[in-house]
């Protein structure tokens, strides 16, 4: 990690929550979870915005004793909500058979920002996002390191995958593990599965940087994308919503973009949730939202592309 994002991030040198078995690691999440929320609240109340770039960076990790299989770091904090999410599946998902540890790299900027000012992808601006994002990994991957087993390693967040190619080229050199995919992921999952009409759900930044859309056209996947104002409409539900820790915000902007979805009569069987928001929203939904969007959520299917690495971590 260079000097400047060292002094830039003095939260870095927290020390790790560390649990031994998977179930205090999943009940630690919880109140951490609730103490986000809780501040999210009170800046809310005060009348201020509530972003990722408001969290502290802090790290958890799982550590069993015995683990048989490689170590998984996973990049977090983009949101920090979606990140504990993800924490928590994972420990779930493989309980106590491997060291899991989450860092919250909460300080790297709005990906859909700097994609949406029309930067180039080779360019300054994306170089610094690649940079910031590669020194958030081989962080995460010095703490979840310990044996002689390359640590594997998912970045949470899929509007990030935009800078995926400089990001893997400025890590090339340390050799921080094995980097995961979430659009490939999702790729192979939608290429295993017969869906006759695919939607892509993700932020603008995703959309407008063809995150998803470009590798799916090369794979011959089909698709459809929702309408730049229902696509609009989406981000705010993520970001006024979910990213804000805001559930009824989320609620009431979700069921507004399913309920004028549902209503152009497409009938999509699949749903790409390619923003680690998204599933949260979708299961607020299917408890809160309206009878048509929670029945609607109800019955398509759902690949989420942050399950899909996990299956292939």
């Amino acid at each position: 990690m260079t000097a400047a994002h060292t002094a830039a991030s003095p939260q870095l040198r927290a020390p790790v929550r560390r649990f031994a078995r998977h179930q205090a690691a999943i009940e630690s999440m919880a109140g951490y979870e609730a103490a986000l929320c809780e501040g999210a609240a009170l800046r809310r109340s005060r009348g201020l915005t509530v972003a990722d770039q408001d969290q502290p960076e802090e790290a958890f990790g799982l550590f069993p004793e015995g683990a048989s299989l490689p170590p998984l770091a996973i990049i977090g904090g983009m949101g920090p909500l979606a990140g504990s999410m993800a924490f928590r599946r994972a420990c779930a998902r493989f309980r106590d058979t491997r060291s899991v540890v989450l860092y919250q790299a909460c300080s790297v900027p709005d990906r859909s920002a700097v994609i949406l000012s029309g930067r180039r992808s080779d360019g300054p601006a994306c170089r610094e996002m690649a940079s910031r994002l590669a020194d958030a990994v081989q962080l995460a991957v010095s703490l979840a390191g310990g044996d002689c087993r390359p640590v594997r390693c998912i970045l949470a967040c899929n509007t990030a995958h935009y800078f995926w190619r400089p990001l893997t080229d400025q890590l090339r050199s340390s050799a921080p593990g094995q980097m995961i995919s979430l659009v490939e992921a999702a790729a192979a999952a939608l290429q295993s599965q017969a869906h006759r009409k695919t939607l892509l759900l993700m932020t603008e930044g995703a959309r407008v940087g063809r995150v998803f859309s470009a590798p799916f056209l090369e794979a011959g996947i089909g698709f459809e994308e929702p309408t730049p104002e229902l696509s609009h409409l989406l981000m705010r539900a993520i970001f006024e919503g979910v990213k804000s820790l805001d559930s009824r915000r989320a609620v009431e902007l979700g069921n507004e973009f399913f309920e004028r979805m549902i209503a152009t009569g497409r009938n999509y069987d699949c749903l790409l949730a390619g923003c680690t928001e998204i599933p949260h929203t979708i299961d607020l939904l299917r408890l809160h939202g309206s009878p048509r969007t929670a029945s609607f959520l109800s019955q398509v299917v759902v690949v989420d592309p942050l399950e899909e690495a996990l299956r292939r971590a």
